[in-house]
């Protein structure tokens, strides 16, 4: 909050302050098991807050913008299902998520993006450049552009 906003708050600077935070990276026991979402020319997707919730299942907050979300895709992501069943866990089909607000994302291949939906517009994201979002949401969906599988790195508040 700012002094300049007496008896108020500054709703302008307060909406751009999220509390919640994902990064698809996962490490256990030391060993880091996962470093960004790997995609191939069949879609797979990935649901905000999904790695920060495996990482630290207390991290779920409704006070600070979590949900349970339904996913609705029948199987887990092939790069998830390794690590989930060595975990031993379970796809369910309501995940804990938080709806993305900001996201910032890399790619070391040319790769397409879908918010919230395998039929929604494709967003092109250049290898090796960043590309910065507001748009919301909770689910996204990605698949190669080229002819060479990679690796997407998203960091994501919301």
């Amino acid at each position: 909050m700012s002094e300049d906003y007496k008896g108020g708050l500054n709703y302008a600077l307060l909406k751009r302050h999220y509390d919640c935070d994902d990064y698809p990276s996962l490490v256990v026991g030391g060993v880091t098991l996962l470093n960004g979402i790997p995609f191939t020319a069949t879609p797979t997707y990935y649901t905000s807050g999904l790695i920060a919730y495996l990482n630290d299942v207390n991290v779920v907050d409704v006070d600070r913008g979590w949900t349970l979300f339904t996913h609705g895709q029948p199987a887990v992501p092939a790069y998830l299902a390794l690590i989930l069943a060595a975990l031993g866990v379970a796809w369910p089909a309501v995940v804990p998520a938080f709806e993305a607000k900001d996201t910032l994302f890399w790619s070391d291949q040319d790769v397409w993006v879908q918010f919230e939906g395998g039929s929604r517009v494709r967003q092109f994201i250049p290898a090796n450049t960043y590309f910065r979002t507001q748009r919301r949401w909770f689910m996204i969906f990605v698949t190669r552009a080229g002819l060479i599988d990679g690796t997407l790195r998203l960091w994501i508040v919301g």
